[in-house]
């Protein structure tokens, strides 16, 4: 009788554990975040997140200190944005070969199915399929 998936899963934990590998139950994250990146305003000393397009920093000095330029409380918020911003675009999912989007690629396809009709070329049915026998 085959073992259960908690058998496999204990069975795996174990394998984990005894090669040193997650934490001390064995257990491997899915996926692990980097910290995040914290700046302090200048003028009031609160604490502020920077993330890829700093709204909240834009805010902060807007609304608390009447500064329309954030670099001038958060000094240095430029880079870690940018810096955020070119991990962001890495961790993106590499695009197929020819960077063409699903419609692009699909008109793409018509018009080569479109070019084979015109010249007279038809695709074969399916191998071994005879239809009305």
């Amino acid at each position: 009788m085959p073992g259960s998936n908690k058998t496999e899963r204990n069975r795996q934990l174990k394998a984990n554990r005894d090669a040193g590998i997650g934490d001390e139950m064995g257990r491997i994250p899915a996926r692990i975040k980097d910290a995040a990146i914290t700046m302090t305003c200048l003028t009031c000393k609160s604490v502020l997140t920077c993330t890829k397009t700093n709204t909240e920093l834009k805010r902060h000095a807007e609304g608390k200190h009447g500064k329309a330029n954030y670099e001038e409380c958060f000094p240095g918020a430029e880079v870690h944005r940018a810096a955020l911003e070119k991990r962001v675009t890495k961790d993106r999912k590499e695009v197929k070969g020819d960077g063409l989007t699903k419609a692009q690629r699909r008109k793409k396809a018509e018009a080569g199915m479109d070019d084979l009709l015109s010249a007279g070329i038809c695709a074969k049915a399916g191998k071994g399929k005879k239809k009305g026998r």
